[in-house]
């Protein structure tokens, strides 16, 4: 019965079972949340798919710079 065993599991081996993809993530744009650009706010650029997009630097970005900060420090 050992052989018989194993040769099932060298057959099903052989004949791998296509896996489906999963299903594509429910990604949308919100263009209600863009805001306009404005002269009195500082932004960066950041690399996108599409090219290069502007983000506000706001406090989220000053939080995250001054934790690299402390990060890289000796």
């Amino acid at each position: 019965m050992r052989p018989y065993r194993l040769s099932l599991i060298l057959e099903r081996l052989r004949q791998p079972k296509p896996r489906p993809k999963p299903p594509p993530a429910l990604v949308r744009a919100y263009p209600e949340v863009r805001t306009p650009l404005s002269l009195d706010l500082p932004y960066y650029a950041a690399r996108g798919e599409e090219g290069y997009t502007l983000i506000p630097w706001d406090r989220y970005m000053e939080e995250a710079e001054r934790t690299l900060e402390e990060v890289a420090r000796p």
